[in-house]
């Protein structure tokens, strides 16, 4: 699946360095993945709440983890 969002009451223009654009990918081995990430110290924001984590690339860009629900 393939979300695109797109912020209709954005006053200013968006700029990548905002987090706004990232990829998501489901797993069924978040637990797994999460221990791998935050030990290569990739791991850049956690909220707990949600239950989804985000990693960064090399170029910056997050990436965000999510468990599959089932």
């Amino acid at each position: 699946t393939l979300e695109l969002t797109y912020l209709t009451d954005r006053k200013e223009p968006y700029d990548l360095g905002e987090c706004e654009f990232h990829l998501a990918f489901t797993t069924d081995e978040f637990d797994a993945l999460y221990e791998k990430h935050k030990e290569m110290g990739v791991v850049c924001f956690e909220n707990p709440g949600m239950g989804i984590y985000f990693i960064s690339d090399p170029d910056g860009y997050w990436i965000e983890i999510v468990p599959e629900r089932g």
